[in-house]
């Protein structure tokens, strides 16, 4: 893949969002959000794929991956007003439809083709299936990463103008109370990225975002995460307990461990 190659997606992706837009404040709203969001997921994989020293071929492949991993969104947000998969349908195979059906990536040689499909149909799954070849792998990673990454900066601009702007649809309809689950603290206490599947207050899912640190594999969004302080950002907004500190302090030694450590790459 070549860069000529990638402009041409670039012009394709924003001729299609733009086709979206609406009079319909909420939908235009939501639709530019994810606009953003899918220019800034390929940044961060940019920066990930400088970090690995991926030749140019892999970079803007990272890079298609990136920007198209949420083109099922602006259909979802438009047809049913939500971005909550189990209130609609999975975005991630919506999105891979519509690449299909538009055949956004002819110019690309069919196992690229294959690639960039594979790897956004994984990027929302709990865990990449153990099909994956390597490749595939590298890339499900890669993007499942920069997507996160740029998750914890939509949630810190949200968070900043939340009580005078909500949007539902980033509130994914649940209850904004106190209370949050002792099996999600207990999942990101033991470093595991919890399941979102039980998730009942907005508590349950800012815990849920903070243990994607557990889902992390390279050490380039791991130094990211510490330089724009995503995880204080979230944790100040859950109750301001004793629990919570000392999730807080397990988060952050736990990057610490990882930027210690000598791998670029965790397994």
């Amino acid at each position: 893949m070549i860069e000529k190659e990638f402009h041409v997606f670039g012009k394709w992706f924003t001729e299609y969002v733009r086709s979206f837009y609406s009079e319909d404040m909420f939908i235009l709203r939501n639709i530019k959000l994810k606009e953003r969001h899918s220019l800034e997921v390929c940044r961060n994989a940019s920066l990930i794929s400088d970090s690995e020293g991926l030749d140019t071929e892999e970079r803007y492949l990272a890079m298609t991956i990136a920007l198209f991993h949420d083109i099922g969104r602006f259909e979802q947000i438009t047809r049913y007003r939500t971005f909550k998969d189990s209130d609609s349908e999975n975005h991630a195979l919506l999105g891979v439809k519509v690449l299909r059906s538009a055949d956004v990536l002819a110019c690309l040689p069919f196992t690229q083709q294959d690639l960039v499909f594979q790897a956004i149909a994984n990027h929302n799954m709990y865990m990449i299936p153990e099909t994956c070849d390597d490749r595939c792998l590298f890339h499900s990673r890669l993007v499942r990463d920069a997507d996160k990454l740029d998750i914890f900066r939509v949630l810190a601009d949200y968070y900043a103008e939340r009580d005078s702007s909500p949007n539902p649809a980033l509130d994914m309809g649940l209850r904004d109370t106190p209370e949050y689950s002792s099996r999600l603290l207990e999942d990101l206490f033991n470093n595991r990225m919890a399941s979102t599947a039980d998730l009942r207050t907005c508590n349950d899912m800012r815990l849920a975002r903070l243990s994607w640190v557990f889902d992390l594999h390279f050490k380039e969004s791991f130094r990211l995460v510490r330089k724009y302080g995503y995880i204080d950002m979230i944790a100040s907004k859950l109750p301001q307990d004793g629990k919570v500190e000392n999730l807080r302090a397990h988060i952050e030694g736990y990057i610490d461990s990882v930027l210690a450590s000598g791998s670029g790459i965790r397994g």
